[in-house]
């Protein structure tokens, strides 16, 4: 099983440079992950294990839960931030 290809996202919000990256950090960690940057530093780290996903061992349901973590995360970011 291999890892799938992450996302990348560069927004402006309430005046800061935010950068949200999600990664699968594949069989090993089995994790899929997402930071979001602020003004180049960690703001914040969100995990998805991947027992949480269903049908893992596919990757195409692995970049589909990846797109809806980084998604999650960008909606997160306008609220939150």
């Amino acid at each position: 099983m291999k890892s799938v290809q992450g996302e990348n996202s560069d927004l402006f919000i309430n005046g800061f440079k935010i950068h949200i990256q999600t990664e699968d950090w594949g069989p090993e960690k089995k994790i899929l992950i997402s930071r979001v940057f602020k003004n180049g530093s960690v703001h914040k780290t969100f995990k998805l294990a991947y027992e949480k996903i269903d049908k893992v061992e596919i990757a195409l349901q692995r970049k589909k839960a990846l797109d809806q973590l980084h998604q999650t995360v960008i909606d997160w970011s306008y609220t939150e931030i």
